[in-house]
């Protein structure tokens, strides 16, 4: 699917002004009404779509997730459902918001929230959903629109250039209104079933230190003309002309080693027999500029076993911490089935937490488990490796018993309707469901952002 979108940079608006609750309030009485709430920090969850007539070959009833956002203490997602949720609606898309950690939550959470498609040019949106406010939680981990808006519909709009276009769902975490105030029930949807192999939830964002820009571009430079240069390296035969007080300032090994009361008589040249060559051109980009190589992506099972196995070595040997966070930043979003294996080998080696949790997530879901279990890579990693294997199983064991113990239920609202989002199919009620869910460009040209 990493064809078909590409996720965007999410980004939290701290003064935007306040939904407007009128659209959701309407149909209360005026013993019900309440005060307009003080301005709250909104947040903006996008989705590029690349490929609308690609997303188009799922089946009814298959999605594809936007990138991940932590906002008021969860983490959220856009589902977007190319040929619709349920099965009668094959020629509509739909689109839900969910919250990844909905079966760990003890109460529910509750959220303001809309929909709007446009360009992706950043123009004016052309289909916008009322604003609604409802609760999350186990037994409703998404909330959403279904049918949001038909193919016909969607394909004469303006918004739909070069087969592509954006989603965006912006949303508020809010408290839950006093008790004698009148809640309107919203709209509901399923945890689903997601097109095959899918790429893993996004992680929470390895804390890298951000690198600087005109130094480490001079530094860079230095590395490059080797100006001044004052020890060589012999890397498998290959030489690297460097400078003793650069490595030492990045590194505490490398300063005892140059400068250290241990240190060698004759440090002007230094053999490593033990480390690709590539690796450790990586490792001295990195000690010069503070960022590893634009080419270097980790996203085959090659690069994986070459580069980053020689810097993860590298990071451990030479005590450099910020390189390992890097490496696996890198890797956490490289995850496939090709590569989930050695990578696990490497984060259970070196010690790597939020890559192992990541790659165990990934094998135990329902489109994974089979295709990585067929790999030759299972017989090498329980050799190498016998104790993660055991995990591994315990991993597709108990996401199978939650699986199995979810829930099917779902919410009509007078105006428009939400379904819950869960993996089994949900019953709806096309007596209550809203024939105009995603009001008109001219009905909504007055956003209340």
């Amino acid at each position: 699917m990493k064809a078909i979108y590409k996720s965007l940079s999410i980004k939290q608006r701290a003064t935007r002004p306040p939904f407007q609750w009128g659209s959701i309030r309407s149909a209360m009485s005026s013993a019900s009404t309440m005060a307009t709430p003080p301005p709250r920090s909104y947040n903006t969850l996008t989705m590029d779509v690349r490929s609308y007539s690609e997303s188009k070959k799922l089946h009814n009833g298959r999605c594809i997730r936007s990138d991940a956002l932590v906002a008021g203490g969860h983490s959220w997602r856009i589902s977007y459902y190319p040929k619709g949720f349920h099965g009668s609606e094959d020629d509509a898309m739909s689109i839900f918001l969910r919250m990844d950690d909905a079966g760990t939550v003890a109460g529910d959470v509750r959220v303001e929230f809309k929909f709007t498609l446009h360009d992706l040019g950043g123009g004016p949106p052309r289909f916008v959903s009322h604003t609604f406010t409802e609760d999350f939680g186990r037994r409703k981990p998404g909330l959403g629109l279904s049918p949001f808006v038909s193919h016909e519909e969607f394909e004469k709009s303006e918004i739909l250039k070069h087969d592509s276009f954006t989603i965006q769902c912006d949303f508020a975490v809010v408290p839950p209104p006093s008790s004698h105030a009148a809640t309107a029930p919203l709209p509901s949807a399923p945890p689903e079933p997601i097109a095959a192999p899918s790429a893993p939830p996004e992680p929470p964002a390895v804390m890298v230190p951000p690198p600087g820009t005109g130094l480490h571009a001079d530094l860079r430079h230095l590395l490059e003309t080797k100006e001044g240069a004052d020890v060589d390296f012999e890397v498998c035969g290959k030489l690297f002309a460097v400078h003793k007080l650069v490595l030492a300032a990045r590194s505490p090994v490398f300063k005892a080693d140059f400068f250290g009361p241990a240190k060698e008589e004759s440090t002007g040249y230094i053999r490593i027999c033990d480390m690709n060559p590539e690796a450790f051109k990586a490792l001295l980009h990195y000690m010069y500029t503070d960022t590893l190589p634009e080419t270097m992506p980790f996203s085959s099972r090659e690069e994986v076993a070459l580069l980053a196995e020689g810097l993860l070595l590298a990071a451990d040997r030479y005590d450099l911490k910020n390189l390992k966070l890097l490496i696996e930043d890198k890797m956490c979003k490289n995850i496939d089935v090709s590569t989930v294996l050695p990578m696990l080998a490497l984060a259970e080696q070196h010690q790597c937490g939020k890559l192992k949790k990541l790659c165990l997530e990934f094998i135990a879901s329902d489109q994974n488990t089979r295709a990585t279990m067929a790999l030759d890579d299972v017989e090498r990693l329980a050799r190498s490796h016998p104790s993660i294997v055991k995990e591994v199983i315990t991993k597709i064991l108990d996401m199978r018993e939650r699986e199995a113990a979810e829930n099917v239920d779902w919410v009509s609202f007078s105006m428009s309707y939400i379904i819950i989002e869960r993996n089994d199919n949900t019953i709806s009620d096309p007596s209550r469901r809203s024939t105009n869910p995603c009001p008109s460009s001219k009905q909504s040209n007055a956003s209340p952002f």
